[in-house]
């Protein structure tokens, strides 16, 4: 489960629109989020800011911890909160081990916070903690598949099982934004919204406590006293 300060680093027009091109597994532990990929560093530079002090770009308050090999821990100053990117098939982010970052212009834990993210941070809508479960629920099921070939999320961005039925938008958009207990996603291309209900509903992957319900523009799922409002543009 994404842990709240990760969360709450989220921003509604998502910074992950460039990592989610990577091919991805998502690896949930208990207060720590590990991201494996064949090319980690470049997926940290759609994460972590580079460059000057002063400025926010990419997900305000992250910054890197320390470099292991090909694992680059990051943590979240205002919350702690921890996550890793790595080329490792497993990762213990507690290794006790770390080497010198090659890339000194990418922001590290002794750079503090500026006001431009303490602005971005401040801007972001609060949620409920049942909608903080359900939109955890969501990042962590973003590269989720059903070993039966029946659904595939596929990061967003394609579909896994390549089947014959393509989705092919003028212009690809993810917006994910609300307020307490309702939040929207709206999106185009990929993931069909079938496959995404399926994800947060499925009986033995997906979210315990998901419901889904069908509505004229997309899906609910509910969880809680929370809902996500699915809404594909087609």
């Amino acid at each position: 489960m994404l842990n709240e300060g990760l969360w709450q680093a989220w921003p509604g027009e998502w910074a992950i629109n460039g990592i989610v091109r990577y091919e991805l597994v998502i690896a949930p532990q208990n207060e720590h989020l590990a991201f494996v990929c064949a090319t980690p560093y470049n997926a940290v530079r759609w994460l972590v800011t580079t460059g000057p002090e002063g400025t926010v770009r990419r997900l305000p308050g992250l910054r890197l911890e320390e470099q292991i090999g090909d694992t680059y821990r990051l943590r979240h100053l205002p919350t702690g909160a921890t996550m890793s990117v790595t080329a490792q098939t497993s990762t213990r982010p507690d290794s006790d081990s770390g080497h010198e970052v090659r890339d000194r212009r990418m922001w590290r834990t002794d750079t503090p916070l500026n006001d431009a993210e303490r602005d971005a941070l401040a801007d972001l809508p609060s949620a409920c903690p049942a909608s903080e479960v359900l939109l955890a629920g969501l990042l962590v099921r973003l590269c989720l598949r059903d070993p039966g070939r029946a659904w595939a999320v596929g990061t967003f961005f394609d579909d896994p099982l390549n089947r014959e039925k393509a989705l092919l938008p003028g212009a690809v958009s993810r917006r994910l934004w609300g307020n307490g207990t309702r939040w929207e996603l709206e999106w185009s291309s990929y993931p069909y919204e079938e496959d995404l209900v399926s994800a947060l509903t499925d009986p033995v992957a997906g979210l315990s406590g998901a419901k889904a319900a069908k509505v004229r523009r997309g899906w609910d799922i509910t969880f809680d006293d929370a809902l996500l409002a699915l809404r594909p543009r087609r």
